[in-house]
């Protein structure tokens, strides 16, 4: 299952990360941020996951892909960050994981991904915004600092 979500307004933020800080850097501050608000996803995921597999609750984790430069003052839009938060392997203790969240014709569904989604999706948009411009005023600071040490 894949959910995907518009963000608008983040040209500014786009900016800073192209223009103000270096690659690497840029890079450090969305995997920090896409981990960072998606941490109440994972934890509702785990919260919701069937109580007689408990290892599929313990095997919750957020995996991030790295945003690729289409030039150097924009991101490739189509690869952006892609966040994965779900069970870390297919076949644990409950079986696979999908046959939770969907049944089987013999099981009946556990949904525990999409009820999260749902409720938590709207708030992982703001969530960004915010952690991003945070991630980016700490980053700009460390790099200050670091070049006023270095200037003295």
């Amino acid at each position: 299952m894949t959910i995907k979500f518009k963000l608008t307004g983040f040209r500014e933020l786009e900016r800073a990360l192209a223009e103000e800080l270096p690659k690497a850097t840029a890079r450090a501050v969305l995997l920090r941020t896409a981990k960072k608000v998606m941490e109440p996803v994972r934890e509702g995921m785990a919260r919701r996951a069937p109580k007689d597999s408990e290892e599929l609750a313990k095997g919750m984790k957020t995996q991030v892909v790295k945003a690729k430069r289409q030039s150097r003052t924009r991101f490739e839009r189509s690869s952006g960050v892609s966040v994965n938060t779900g069970p870390s392997t297919a076949s644990q203790e409950g079986g696979n994981p999908a046959w939770q969240e969907f049944g089987t014709e013999k099981m009946p569904a556990h949904p525990y991904a999409r009820p999260t989604a749902d409720e938590e999706g709207p708030r992982v948009i703001e969530d960004v915004r915010e952690e991003l411009t945070t991630q980016i005023e700490k980053a700009k600071a460390r790099i200050a600092k670091r070049a006023a040490r270095n200037r003295a």
